[in-house]
């Protein structure tokens, strides 16, 4: 039988005894288990290893190269300021590096930058390196800024250096129909169709150039044709939907153009430009509340252009005061382009039966533009309407010097001419 003390020395016992097994099960592994011993050979203290070479340090050339294969996968991504600042890194480190000019070349183009993308690009392409996208960049910058002969050139460099680049063959395609050669770009979009048979996202861009091609070319059929093919290829491609909507526009297929740019808007809801001319085609298309519809929606960023449709809307609803109020804000905008607006003022009060006011914007038209046939002729009709024929006569008289009037003024001058004479002999 264990004694108080003797217990007490038990119970000390026992967690020394684990706290010393959980040490040694923590040291390090004894040499007799590492290789190194069981070969013979011991294994250095610590401190005492031969200490490893440091890493080499890139060259300047290297880290230039690191930086802008760096940049060229951030512009693959979008990211165009961090792909600037990369590519300006690697002119620090290698001034001549030939693909960082032509980097940042190809950022600028991207930005809409031309006049600064152009030099970068042009020096690019002229050394020997003759870098690919360069010379597609400054295709594409030359074509921004009009000058379509010498983006057809740089296009047609870039398809030498690589016979399989679509997107450069495309590129020359499009450049060639700018400039009316149609033939070429037409074959180079047949030899493209067989390259891209086993792409479908590749293969609707080939039949959108074609598309363009046949569209240009006055072959409306064949041009709608083509962006069916795409659209159904890549229904989700904004760029087909919108060149399908232009393409009808040309073909005068108000209708088609319409389901084109309500469908693009459902691919890209902020696309103002989208909005614009899916309002003007229903104006077109007589549809007035619709179209006035989608033009009050963006008032705020309608244009000249697009003010002068939203009030033909407004007439053509027998919104009379409303049209009157946006043919005056065209005025103001840009009076000397659009003096015919005061015309459209006047016949707007004339066809809603308020031909005094039609008179009084005559007139006050007439002070801007006073040789104006149309606005004599208006002013002539709203006389005759209020029975004043001996007062109309002048006036239709001097609407006779116009072609465009001449005939309705000749007769409406008879017309009048004899009301007059019946009204005197009763």
């Amino acid at each position: 039988m264990l004694t108080r003390p003797s217990r007490l020395t038990q119970a000390l016992a026992i967690p020394a005894f684990l706290f010393s097994w959980g040490c040694a099960s923590h040291e390090r592994p004894l040499a007799a288990s590492s290789p190194a011993s069981a070969s013979g050979n011991t294994v250095p203290a610590p401190g005492t290893e031969t200490p490893q070479p440091a890493a080499k340090p890139l060259s300047r050339q290297q880290e230039s190269r690191r930086n802008v294969e760096a940049a060229n996968d951030l512009v693959r991504r979008g990211q165009y300021d961090e792909a600037e600042h990369l590519y300006r890194l690697a002119l620090e480190a290698e001034p001549n590096s030939m693909e960082a000019v032509a980097g940042l070349g190809r950022v600028a183009v991207q930005r809409g930058r031309y006049s600064e993308a152009l030099p970068l690009l042009e020096r690019a392409t002229k050394l020997p390196s003759q870098i690919i996208p360069a010379f597609q960049a400054l295709g594409d910058a030359y074509a921004a800024t009009g000058d379509v002969e010498r983006a057809a050139g740089a296009y047609r460099q870039a398809v030498a250096l690589a016979p399989e680049n679509l997107e450069a063959r495309l590129s020359l395609a499009r450049s060639l129909t700018e400039v009316g050669e149609f033939a070429e770009a037409e074959e180079i979009c047949s030899r493209s169709l067989r390259m891209a048979r086993e792409d479908p996202v590749v293969l609707s861009r080939v039949y959108q150039t074609l598309g363009e091609v046949d569209s240009r070319k006055g072959n409306s059929p064949a041009a709608m044709s083509a962006y069916y093919k795409a659209a159904e290829l890549n229904p989700r491609d904004a760029d087909v939907t919108r060149g399908m909507a232009n393409c009808a526009i040309r073909a005068g297929l108000y209708a088609e153009a319409a389901a084109a740019y309500t469908k693009l808007l459902q691919l890209a809801p902020l696309d103002l430009s989208a909005k614009k001319q899916l309002a003007w085609v229903n104006f077109k298309l007589e549809r007035y509340p619709l179209a006035i519809s989608h033009y009050e929606a963006i008032r705020d960023s309608l244009g000249t252009v697009d003010r002068y449709y939203l009030a033909q809307a407004y007439a053509k609803s027998n919104r009379v005061d409303r049209a009157v109020e946006q043919f005056r804000e065209v005025v103001r905008l840009d009076k000397e382009n659009y003096k015919g607006v005061y015309c459209n003022m006047a016949y707007a009060f004339y066809e809603a039966n308020r031909y005094e006011s039609a008179i009084s914007v005559a007139r006050e038209g007439l002070a801007a533009d006073s040789a104006s046939a149309c606005l004599h002729f208006c002013w002539a009709q709203a006389l005759d309407k209020l029975g004043r024929h001996k007062d109309a006569i002048p006036v239709f008289e001097a609407a006779l010097g116009d072609p465009a009037y001449a005939d309705a003024a000749k007769r409406e001058l008879e017309r009048q001419r004899r009301i007059v004479r019946l009204l005197q002999s009763k």
